[in-house]
């Protein structure tokens, strides 16, 4: 009996020194203390970066062109390739098994 009560005392002077430790700590310093507008700030440009990168990866057209016959058309713009870009090949390679 004398060996659990003292299993008990100690796993409870365990816990205790635990959260003492834990408590002590303070969590670090932020860089810069945030407020609501800056949040929201930092979201909005956050935001409108993202449907900038929208709006440039739609394809772009040109005018669009009626023919003598009627037809039209209605032609895509060529964008200029990234420094850096392979041109793809037209056919794909062939791979051995």
């Amino acid at each position: 009996m004398q060996k659990v009560g003292l299993g008990l005392l100690l796993i409870g002077f365990l816990a205790f020194e635990g959260r003492a430790l834990a408590a002590e700590t303070t969590p670090p310093p932020s860089p810069e203390k945030e407020t609501p507008s800056e949040l929201f700030k930092d979201a909005t440009r956050g935001i409108l970066r993202a449907l900038g990168l929208i709006l440039q990866s739609v394809p772009q057209y040109e005018a669009p062109e009626i023919l003598d016959n009627g037809d039209i058309i209605i032609r895509r713009k060529h964008t200029k390739p990234e420094p850096g870009d392979k041109p793809k090949p037209d056919a794909p390679a062939k791979t051995k098994t």
